[in-house]
């Protein structure tokens, strides 16, 4: 879940010295990334950059930010032009804790090649990491053209939700169902869509069906508790955190789950939709 506060945390803060300090940012490297040896590095940038790349993304998805961050800007001195390189530079500013640097760089980007999917769909999560709701939607819908995924229409309808069009949200989560009855993504935001709205019954019974594949069981535990923690019964939400995940975790969701029914229903919506509590909400619930 996202973090309560309103400032950069400290984690990611060392995360950006990490990255400032990282040696290896031209076409050689001295120095080795995690198990990527700097021989390994070097003749990925020389015969492979996109390799690089596709490396850099497995240390960005295990949270080693300074690391990808390292092997990115290697990809991209060696390759300039690489789009993917380039796109994986900006992305990575959102977890590094600059999220308008990453829109602005994307920005760019889509200015030179306003066709790109992959620009699009990333500058899209770099606005919605700035709380601008309103551009992520607009930057996103040439996206629903043509040969549509299910995560497309899944991203769209929490969009909409957001936005407050709970009836087309719940068309765009249908669609991605129809395309795909087992999208667990889908399911889960159309289950707790209708949870905001107080209609807990619907949220449940939607949620029951997730639990009854063993594959997704522990995943709908998740959202069940996110279902009675929006209905304000917090140790109710506990008890089923606790039955889905290692106690550590659970107990560490306690605040936030006496926080979301505290929350507006369109500050709900951000929270359960994109895990990001808007940072008027914890400023005025902090005033109280």
């Amino acid at each position: 879940m996202a973090p309560f506060t309103d400032k950069i945390p400290v984690c990611a803060l060392c995360l950006m010295l990490a990255a400032c300090g990282t040696t290896g940012q031209g076409k050689r490297a001295t120095e080795d990334v995690g198990p990527v040896s700097a021989y390994a590095r070097n003749n990925l940038a020389s015969n492979n950059p996109e390799g690089l790349v596709r490396v850099g993304e497995g240390f960005e998805q295990a949270g080693d930010y300074a690391g990808a961050m390292a092997l990115y800007r290697q990809a991209q001195a060696a390759a300039p032009e690489l789009l993917d390189a380039r796109i994986a530079m900006a992305r990575i500013m959102v977890p590094l804790g600059k999220p308008e640097e990453s829109v602005r760089a994307l920005t760019a980007l889509l200015s030179e090649d306003s066709g790109s999917a992959k620009v699009r769909a990333a500058l899209t999560d770099a606005l919605i990491a700035t709380g601008d709701f309103s551009a992520a939607s607009a930057t996103f819908a040439p996206l629903l053209k043509g040969n549509v995924s299910p995560s497309a229409f899944d991203m769209a309808g929490r969009l909409a939700f957001v936005a407050g069009q709970a009836k087309m949200a719940r068309a765009y989560f249908d669609q991605a169902l129809k395309m795909n009855n087992n999208d667990q993504a889908a399911l889960r935001h159309l289950a707790l869509s209708y949870a905001i709205e107080q209609q807990f019954e619907s949220a449940v019974a939607l949620l029951q069906k997730a639990m009854d594949r063993p594959e997704a069981q522990l995943a709908a535990q998740r959202d069940l508790a996110t279902v009675y923690a929006l209905s304000g019964q917090n140790e109710a939400a506990m008890h089923i955190a606790r039955s889905a995940m290692p106690a550590d975790e659970a107990n560490s969701l306690r605040a936030y789950y006496e926080l979301l029914p505290r929350l507006s229903a369109r500050e709900q919506a951000e929270a359960v939709m994109f895990d990001r509590i808007p940072r008027e909400a914890i400023k005025r619930l902090r005033a109280q």
